[in-house]
């Protein structure tokens, strides 16, 4: 969807009308928005029908919520998933927008302004950041997306002194829940975090 690096030898170039077209990086998102540059300038883009599978199984739960933070790190306008999750038996699914949607299970969201993140390894530690306009937060989605814990140290760019992170996970370890965990002290901005295996932390520390 955004990887100018990645090329899939079944898809060829959309703006090649005839038989020479050749493969190219697919980088949906952003050619989307080159196209609108060129011939509509205004208008939002979307993506009306997806669906990564598996919103059973942790995995599932893992590329949403993974994709989830690309649609909002890219600038896409709108996505529909087809086939919203079953409360039932698709809860791991439904979490990972609750991640997003309702983390506390009192409403409160991840930020709805963009912000640079990154981690040293994205397709391993996806990491996704936003700043909530109605208190200051910053929020911060780190998505494990291998089968091992992963220890990374967090770094907030104008960090400043000490401050403290409040720290929410989803895991194998409780498919039905969204867990509150131990509060992140982060010094001069910065903190070692682990990440459990196939798992989504998200972080989340007050102006």
């Amino acid at each position: 969807m955004w990887d100018p690096t990645f090329t899939d030898s079944g898809q060829t170039d959309p703006d090649v009308h005839d038989r020479t077209a050749k493969p190219v990086p697919v980088m949906l998102i952003p050619r989307m928005r080159e196209w609108v540059a060129k011939a509509y300038p205004g208008t939002k883009t979307a993506i009306t029908e997806y669906n990564w599978g598996a919103l059973e199984h942790i995995n599932g739960a893992l590329a949403q919520a993974d994709v989830l933070g690309i649609f909002g790190r890219e600038g896409l306008d709108l996505a529909t998933i087809w086939g919203p999750p079953d409360p039932v038996k698709q809860l791991p699914g439904l979490k990972a927008y609750e991640l997003y949607r309702n983390y506390d299970g009192a409403g409160s969201m991840f930020g709805d302004v963009s912000l640079s993140a990154s981690s040293a390894d994205q397709g391993k530690l996806s990491v996704y950041g936003a700043k909530r306009t109605s208190d200051g937060a910053v929020t911060v989605m780190v998505v494990n997306k291998t089968f091992g814990d992963l220890t990374s140290t967090l770094s907030l760019a104008n960090g400043g002194g000490t401050s403290v992170a409040k720290r929410f996970l989803y895991s194998n370890a409780d498919l039905k829940a969204i867990v509150a965990e131990p509060d992140v002290k982060l010094k001069a901005g910065a903190a070692t975090v682990m990440f459990p295996a196939a798992s989504v932390t998200l972080l989340v520390v007050s102006k």
